[in-house]
């Protein structure tokens, strides 16, 4: 059983929203060979519950065939994984989030829909043609949570592409965009609060690891306050964003 951690404000989880892996081809394993790994997927569950996690999402470039896997060795853990996917589409990458007991299934269908086949789960390289927002919609048609992923960061975070400013303006006001996740927490404000002079809509802003070895989970923790691990309670934080999510330097 994970050790909750001490830090965790009252009424609020411990999340991280975006780990990878070995399914996803820039693993570790693979993009640093000569480190002679082999990453099991109990070194990623060890990790989360070393960093104190209440919930992980797994969610891996264009593809979540190791979901069951993570949930049956999570079974007992105290750590619930959430279903997710890394999605490629024109424009950047994009988190689809899910719900604790969807079937992966789910993924799988969301991958064919999107003219992304078995040949290319794994591979974050090869992407979707379909423009994210129109990604996003096809998201929240099978129930799930779509997220801009590290929207900050060049060249796959959309608001930092060189897509047209107009494309990306469009993507930013989708109403299927749940949330953007910043790899810097300087962002979270700017967005928020509707700061930026381009993007005025304010936004809920996440933080998440996007780990890609063991030792990188949980290095960017998001508190949310929820009752229970459930889409519908992300969901509700999200939406109360200025006082139900919270970064951890924030924590007085």
């Amino acid at each position: 059983m994970a050790a909750r951690d001490p830090s965790t404000p009252p009424g609020f989880l411990k999340l991280d929203l975006h780990i990878h892996t070995p399914l996803s081809a820039c693993y570790i394993d693979y993009i640093r060979p000569e480190l002679g790994r082999r990453t099991q997927l109990t070194e990623i569950l060890a990790a989360a519950e070393a960093a104190g996690l209440d919930a992980i999402a797994i969610t891996d470039h264009n593809g979540g065939e190791r979901i069951d896997e993570m949930r049956e060795l999570a079974r007992g853990s105290g750590i619930t994984i959430i279903p997710g996917v890394e999605i490629s589409t024109r424009g950047g990458h994009c988190l689809a989030l899910f719900d604790v007991d969807t079937p992966v299934d789910v993924i799988r269908e969301l991958m064919q829909a999107i003219d992304l086949p078995p040949e290319v789960w794994g591979d974050g390289f090869r992407r979707t043609e379909r423009w994210m927002d129109e990604v996003f919609a096809e998201i929240a048609a099978r129930g799930g949570l779509a997220i801009g992923a590290h929207v900050d960061r060049e060249p796959r975070g959309f608001l930092f592409s060189d897509e047209k400013p107009s494309d990306k303006l469009r993507i930013y006001n989708s109403p299927h965009l749940a949330a953007l996740e910043v790899t810097d927490p300087r962002f979270k404000q700017r967005y928020t609060t509707g700061a930026d002079p381009r993007y005025r809509t304010p936004r809920a802003c996440i933080q998440s690891s996007d780990a890609h070895a063991p030792e990188e989970v949980g290095r960017r923790p998001t508190y949310a306050r929820m009752d229970e691990v459930s889409l519908a309670a992300l969901r509700a934080a999200l939406a109360d964003y200025q006082r139900s999510i919270v970064f951890p330097q924030e924590i007085e």
